[in-house]
């Protein structure tokens, strides 16, 4: 079988196992990126080896990771940021710093070196939205400040996560004088060129009505990714998000939204999640169960308290603080998008991988379960009129992700 008959059965078993594997995982109330992920180790070298890893598939995967973080940029409504609230904001701040630094210490412990530390602290910075929101909505707290500010700390949290990776990975490509200045150098211009790129493209493509102007987007979301790498010894995941962001200010938003869902979540996400499945090696969690397992205990541990004290600096309660905290320790797909982009750096070996992506899907199963215990008799304080404005927005983007 040539290598175009590969691919296509390859894509054909990718697209269906992915799509069955969500809808499995949805009906239990779970991500559909826990069921897709788990379906990329049943396919992948450590169960069956179904599939195997090709540079096509890589390349495709690389593309997805790309759309992923140009959505997630579309999905963070600045303006609502500002007004998220202290609470939310020291929760986020909190949840980032703490698990940051337990994770860098425990894999000091272990005899990791100081990058691969680092990267590991990284990638514990993340927090995921969809498994909280479940079951804030099924107890009847999402309308509340409690639901309000957890959701808002989440999104917080990716992007704080995102300006970490950006300077890791900065630091890690060299370090050196120079890369710190071109650092220093592109940011500040590639926002105001974006700004003004992006302000062009709306104008210009505000009364297309036709689906040619989403070819010339794209191609300038992926040039801005290739400058954020090329030019700016950034993440390429960095310029997409920062593409996101800024198409996010215009009045195209909502139509990109749902075409990057569309071509982005029918294709290339499928693509890049089984993949990231197929390479976690099942044989190296087996051979580090003890730092596995101290690692999941420091994803938990990490965020209930970091998040937990933000809170309850944000004047909630000890018990809403604690609850808040447990509603934060699920991550999602931007740690999987970091520990992804770790390995492929060969900052992080194939046991720290395996690692992550265990830990990230032990911190699904375990989010729901601290919820459940931690919120039932919490009174119900009702948002006010900010609060209910951010939840109906963010639980908007939440159902579209979903979907």
């Amino acid at each position: 079988m040539d290598e175009t008959a590969n691919l296509l059965i390859s894509l054909v078993l990718i697209l269906l196992a992915a799509r069955v594997s969500a809808q499995i995982a949805i009906r239990l109330k779970l991500p559909s990126v826990f069921g897709v992920l788990l379906t990329g180790v049943i396919l992948g070298p450590s169960v069956t080896n179904l599939i195997p890893e090709t540079p096509t598939l890589l390349g495709m995967s690389s593309i997805g990771v790309v759309l992923l973080l140009f959505v997630a940029g579309l999905e963070t409504d600045l303006v609502q940021m500002r007004r998220v609230g202290v609470a939310a904001l020291l929760a986020a701040v909190g949840g980032v710093a703490v698990p940051m630094a337990a994770a860098f210490f425990l894999a000091q412990r272990f005899g990791y070196g100081t990058a691969e530390s680092i990267f590991i602290g990284t990638i514990m910075t993340a927090t995921s939205v969809t498994v909280s929101a479940h079951v804030l909505r099924e107890l009847g707290y999402l309308q509340t400040r409690i639901g309000s500010a957890i959701l808002g700390a989440a999104i917080i949290d990716d992007i704080v996560g995102v300006m970490v990776l950006t300077v890791v990975v900065s630091v890690e490509g060299g370090g050196s004088m120079f890369d710190l200045l071109r650092l220093a150098a592109f940011i500040p211009i590639a926002l105001f060129a974006g700004l003004w790129l992006t302000r062009l493209a709306a104008r210009r493509l505000m009364h297309n009505d036709t689906h040619d102007r989403y070819i010339e987007v794209l191609a300038l979301v992926l040039a801005i990714s290739w400058a954020a790498q090329a030019i700016g010894g950034l993440a390429a995941i960095s310029g997409a998000y920062l593409a996101g962001v800024l198409f996010g200010r215009t009045v195209l938003r909502d139509d990109l939204a749902n075409f990057g869902n569309l071509i982005g979540y029918a294709l290339f996400a499928p693509i890049f999640f089984v993949t990231t499945g197929m390479m976690t090696d099942i044989h190296a969690v087996i051979s580090t169960p003890v730092f596995t397992l101290l690692l999941f205990a420091t994803a938990v541990l990490g965020k209930v308290i970091g998040s937990g004290v933000g809170a309850l600096a944000g004047r909630f309660t000890p018990r809403e603080s604690l609850a808040v905290g447990a509603g934060m320790v699920s991550r999602g797909e931007v740690a999987i998008v970091i520990a992804v982009l770790g390995r492929n750096s060969h900052v992080i070996g194939d046991e720290v991988f395996a690692a992550s992506i265990v830990v990230t899907l032990l911190t699904t199963l375990a989010a729901p379960l601290l919820l459940r215990l931690t919120l039932p008799g919490i009174t119900k304080t009702t948002e006010d009129e900010a609060d209910a404005a951010r939840r109906l927005r963010l639980e908007g983007d939440i159902e579209r992700l979903e979907s």
